[in-house]
């Protein structure tokens, strides 16, 4: 064997174990037959269909590529395995990792002066920024990307560019300049006979016409992206391609059809295991169940799409990483004494038993040693563990005695507004009221005066009584949560410019007190911030119980979440509240780039009342 394959053969043998289908199979045996640095760059040539067949195949392959571009010091070929883990990273839903392999990417193709390189990587880069919402980012990416794949000639990268600019005029809602860039695509994709681009411009398209509800248009477009996917067999491709054509039907209310799409999706889905699509796909069945009336089957598909959100943010699943890692290495460290071990004992076969005894007294020792280290650990991080759960505990403790001993001085105030200060201006209203009749009598010419001082008395009672309700409601006390976020969400919304609605269903009698209050001043705190900051022209707030949990959802098409007020003092009292509760928040962004505020309330430890 020639030198280069046995270097190739060796770093890329790790490889072949790790993929055992024949495709992977069968291009690992095509790079053996090339140089090392041909032989790398068909492996980097397809990442893509290795990692189309199983992503944790593709994101290992590209590791590998990457190792080896390293230790041979191709420094283009890592660049370019740096820009393949970025896609597949950003394709499986890590971000942050396929950043950082972009940025990789970008620092040695500048280096190096590769400008189709650089287009093709600030391409990837503009997805990523249209994906955090920073639309005029993505756009400088994309126009530095026309430019230097325009010099270089690589006009499936000016494609691509065309195609990420569309999608990003679509998003900002300019539709007209959204169609010409996807037609722009389109017309290169055709000369360059480039049918993966062109499922994707197509599925645009369908997009683009479904926004501007030209429905004949929306079926044919995604109708030619399937065709040509499943001649491809592109089974991530096809499993997006049913899910869009569900969101369709499901948008223009074609329930059954909507159905049979979405599960048809979740089927082709199975055996790439794409989370964040499955996830979304439960999350459409819930919306689509929710509109047939299934209340159960629409809970089940909502807990089911949380369930995979909140498995992927998992601290437990973090930690199983962990504990992963570190059992691995213990393994490997272990394995390499084992070796070390015989070794010595080979050569210890000539050595006096004297030795013998003194190596394996030291081996005893240092055991016991190591072992005795370990245990001081352990007690150390176990006592760490009790005293922080023990101060977490007073912290909660000290939280919940100082919302109840605030919202037990709410409820003195309001008591005293009430029933003392708005007694009096009761009475003082009665007594002017007479005063008032007497002296218009006697003075008709200042009746009109009189008039307006009554005005002024009267809008003084009515404050007055307004700000007892608002600190303690009575609505909540008398009939219960439900009643009171009506009522709240009427006086809060009715002179707003927001269209709003609300939902409850399973709701059976009274919740503890506690709760009760603390879910409705965190609806007032959510609804409060729909008003201030988003910008929002529609608000809608759900409220469920399923099984032990109640859950309490406040979504918005406003302008999302801005970082000035993601540590604000009202969202850290939320979080507060919630504490006391045994409670859970979480936050995400909408299609619509509103926000959606998820609250989980464990009823486990809470009493439920009768109504």
């Amino acid at each position: 064997m020639k030198p280069y394959l046995f270097i190739l053969a060796c770093c890329f043998s790790q490889i072949a174990s790790a993929f055992q289908t024949n495709f992977a199979d069968s291009l690992y045996n095509i790079a053996l037959q090339r140089s090392a640095k041909e032989g790398l760059n068909l492996m980097l040539d397809s990442y893509y269909p290795v990692f189309n067949k199983s992503y944790p195949d593709g994101i290992e392959w590209s590791e590998k590529c990457l190792e080896f571009a390293q230790k041979n010091n191709f420094v283009i070929e890592e660049g370019r395995a740096n820009l393949n883990l970025g896609v597949v990273h950003y394709l499986s839903g890590d971000y942050e990792k396929a950043i950082t392999h972009y940025q990789n990417a970008l620092d040695i193709f500048e280096k190096e002066g590769a400008k189709c390189y650089i287009g093709r990587t600030c391409n990837e880069m503009s997805v990523y920024y249209r994906k955090q919402k920073m639309y005029d980012l993505s756009l400088s990416s994309l126009d530095r990307s026309f430019q230097t794949c325009s010099d270089c000639g690589d006009f499936e990268c000016v494609e691509t560019s065309y195609n990420n600019r569309g999608v990003v005029y679509e998003m900002m809602g300019d539709y007209s300049a959204a169609i010409m860039s996807y037609r722009k695509a389109e017309s290169i994709a055709l000369k360059n006979k480039n049918d993966i681009g062109l499922t994707y411009i197509y599925n645009n398209l369908a997009g683009v016409y479904l926004l501007k509800e030209m429905n004949d248009s929306v079926t044919h477009y995604f109708e030619k992206s399937t065709d040509i996917r499943r001649a491809l067999n592109d089974i991530q491709g096809l499993a997006i391609n049913y899910n869009n054509l569900g969101e369709y039907y499901l948008s223009i209310g074609q329930l059954d059809s909507a159905n049979s799409q979405f599960k048809l999706a979740l089927k082709t889905n199975e055996s790439i295991g794409f989370l964040d699509l499955e996830k979304h796909i439960y999350a459409q069945l819930f919306e689509l169940h929710k509109q047939k009336g299934n209340l159960d089957t629409a809970i089940y598909y909502l807990e089911k799409s949380n369930g995979i959100r909140d498995s992927l943010l998992s601290s437990e699943k973090l930690k199983a990483l962990s504990e992963m890692e570190v059992r691995y290495e213990t393994e490997k460290v272990e394995k390499e004494f084992l070796k070390e071990q015989q070794k010595r004992t080979d050569a210890e076969l000539t050595i006096s038993n004297r030795n013998n005894w003194i190596f394996g007294i030291a081996g005893i020792t240092l055991v016991t040693i190591l072992a005795s280290i370990l245990f001081v650990q352990r007690k150390k991080r176990i006592a760490n563990e009790e005293r922080n759960l023990a101060v977490l505990k007073e912290k909660e403790r000290g939280m919940a005695a100082v919302f109840d001993a605030t919202e037990k001085e709410r409820q003195r105030i309001a008591k005293d507004l009430h029933d003392s200060v708005g007694q009096q201006m009761s009475g003082l209203k009665m007594a002017w009221e007479t005063i008032t009749f007497e002296l218009k009598t006697k003075d008709p010419e200042n009746a009109d005066k009189l008039s307006e001082l009554s005005l002024v008395l009267d809008q003084a009672a009515d404050e007055v009584r307004e700000i007892s309700h608002q600190m303690m409601p009575k609505t909540l006390e008398e009939f219960g949560l439900v009643l009171a976020l009506k009522e709240m969400l009427d006086k809060s919304l009715k002179f707003a410019k927001i269209e709003y609605e609300f939902e409850e269903f399973n709701i059976q009698g009274r919740f503890d007190n506690r709760i009760e209050l603390s879910l409705y001043r965190i609806s007032q705190e959510l609804v409060n911030n729909v008003i201030k900051h988003s910008g929002a022209s529609k608000l809608s707030l759900q409220l469920f119980q399923n099984q032990n949990q109640l859950i309490l959802i406040v979504e918005d098409n406003g302008a999302g979440f801005k970082s000035e007020h993601q540590e604000g003092h009202g969202l850290l009292n939320i979080k507060s509240r919630l504490n006391t509760i045994n409670g859970l928040v979480n936050y995400e962004a909408t299609t619509e780039t509103g926000t959606i505020a998820t609250v989980r309330v464990n009823l486990d430890s809470h009493q439920m009342t009768s109504s």
